[in-house]
């Protein structure tokens, strides 16, 4: 079984999606509930990933609860207490589970696409803080680093470059970062931690 990585304090992992959608399919017990999703028009690709978050699910929790979503699309789970955030992105599915209400996970493919879209993201003071010999990696953290926050403070219209800040650091294949939102009035701040690896760069919450 391809779970790349699991961890518990707080409950997290990542799944290497090396199986087509019949297969997860047959990974899952509750398959009748998925059959009108997956009947919808979607491309191989989207279902596998759509089902191995939840074959994700169902081996971090060693069972299968119900994923719902709010009217803002954030995923919930049925009848738990625990937070859930997922996130999916190419060959690659992972989930958060916490019971700390600020909850986002986020994994993105490690390409130099992120290049081109720095300006609509980062700030001045964060790009000028990028190592140029990791120019991509360190992008793409903040990129996903903003993408984590997005989910855990739960909002409607959010402009990343106005509304997400994360304080500059030092670039490493793995830390933490602070990140702060300016979208509501608390204006809160929290700790991300962060992991770069030679296929993807992925961002949560604590």
């Amino acid at each position: 079984m391809p779970l790349l990585t699991k961890h518990t304090t707080p409950l997290w992992g990542i799944w290497k999606i090396e199986e087509s959608s019949e297969i997860l399919l047959s990974m899952l017990d509750n398959k009748e509930s998925y059959n009108s999703f997956l009947s919808n028009r979607m491309t191989e690709g989207r279902k596998c990933e759509w089902l191995a978050s939840r074959v994700l699910v169902k081996s971090l929790l060693g069972e299968e609860p119900e994923i719902r979503y709010t009217s803002a699309g954030a995923p919930f789970l049925h009848g738990k207490t625990c937070q859930i955030s997922i996130s999916h992105t190419k060959g690659y599915a992972a989930v958060l589970l916490t019971e700390n209400k600020n909850a986002g996970i986020d994994i993105e493919f490690l390409s130099d696409r992120v290049r081109k879209i720095r300006t609509r993201f980062m700030s001045t003071e964060e790009d000028l803080a990028i190592d140029s010999i990791h120019e991509s990696e360190h992008l793409l953290i903040y990129w996903s680093g903003k993408e984590t926050l997005f989910k855990m403070i739960g909002q409607e219209e959010v402009d990343f470059k106005k509304h997400l800040h994360i304080k500059p650091f030092k670039y490493e294949n793995e830390g933490t970062f602070n990140a702060t939102e300016t979208r509501t009035q608390k204006n809160e701040s929290f700790t991300i931690h962060y992991f770069v690896s030679t296929e993807f760069v992925l961002t949560r919450s604590e």
